[in-house]
């Protein structure tokens, strides 16, 4: 049999855990807090057209199909998610990943969705250092894209200040949102591999930084 005829083992994904948080391989142990996540209009005020409001939110069937989706694209490494948890609780704090992967010309779009209550605080640059060294450093990447909207300052902050780098693309009228009927844009920041280093550095800088502040908060609490 040949190398072409030989049926490929699927991908594992593996897990990874920094100082606050675990990013795991999607379980269907999350399905309920997932669905509460997508459903809860404040959580999502930068991704409305993603709530299903017109169908009173996510249904348990809609959130199967799309851990489904994410576990066969991870086994067939197109695309890779992770069910961000607190190390302490072990509560479901959001879902980041590459929606897309192409191994071949080595390059992924990427995102981020954090609870509420979870966007101050640093949560997201740990979660997202890690994925970004994972993609530049274990899959050897060469790019990754980020799209969000303009409105969405924290992330456009995390870009701009924590990456770096500038805005590379508006991708106008890119969306429809059914329950606004506004036309969303995406704004595009594209990393490539030979910015990662720098990038890098700043971001470890910033979660030190921020943890330093945190345990003082911590000790005069």
């Amino acid at each position: 049999m040949s190398d072409q005829e030989q049926k490929q083992e699927p991908y594992i994904q593996p897990r990874f855990e920094t100082a606050r948080l675990t990013l795991d391989p999607p379980s269907a142990d999350d399905d309920v807090a997932m669905g509460a996540m997508f459903s809860d209009l404040e959580t999502m005020t930068h991704l409305r057209f993603m709530t299903k409001e017109a169908q009173g939110g996510w249904k348990p069937a809609d959130i199967t199909a799309r851990r489904e989706t994410q576990c066969k694209a991870i086994a067939e490494k197109r695309g890779s998610t992770f069910y961000i948890h607190d190390k302490k609780t072990g509560e479901l704090v959001g879902v980041c990943g590459a929606n897309v992967i192409n191994v071949v010309d080595r390059n992924a779009v990427v995102g981020i969705i954090l609870w509420k209550k979870y966007w101050s605080g640093g949560y997201g640059t740990e979660a997202l250092y890690e994925m970004m060294r994972g993609l530049f450093e274990d899959w050897n990447m060469h790019k990754i894209t980020y799209e969000t909207r303009e409105v969405n300052t924290g992330m456009r902050k995390f870009l701009e200040e924590g990456c770096m780098t500038p805005l590379t693309y508006i991708r106008k009228d890119e969306l429809m949102c059914p329950h606004t009927h506004q036309w969303v844009s995406l704004w595009q920041y594209v990393i490539f591999e030979e910015d990662w280093p720098r990038i890098k550095e700043n971001l470890l800088a910033n979660i030190q930084r921020g943890a330093a502040k945190h345990a003082n908060k911590t000790e005069s609490a």
